[in-house]
């Protein structure tokens, strides 16, 4: 396993276990996927989420570098180029 899968499987776990996140649900692994079109439809499920702030503030909490948070993909550049 990669280091950056190693770290996108521990954020998952991680936000599973947290209220304030909004994508507990059934496609969670969206949110940090290593494919830009997943996080960039994942963007797109954050509009109108009640837990926006949160989400983004448990973001800068983590300093996550990586992955859709309260509508916004982290991700570098470099790691959006890949296709889906």
């Amino acid at each position: 396993m990669s280091a950056a899968r190693a770290i996108d499987a521990a954020l998952l776990n991680m936000a599973a276990r947290d209220q304030r996140t909004p994508c507990q649900g059934r496609y969670a692994w969206q949110w940090t996927s290593e494919y830009y079109a997943w996080r960039a439809a994942a963007t797109t499920l954050c509009a109108g989420c009640s837990l926006l702030d949160l989400c983004a503030q448990y973001g800068d909490e983590l300093k996550a570098s990586f992955g859709v948070w309260a509508g916004t993909d982290r991700t570098p550049t470099n790691r959006k180029g890949k296709a889906a």
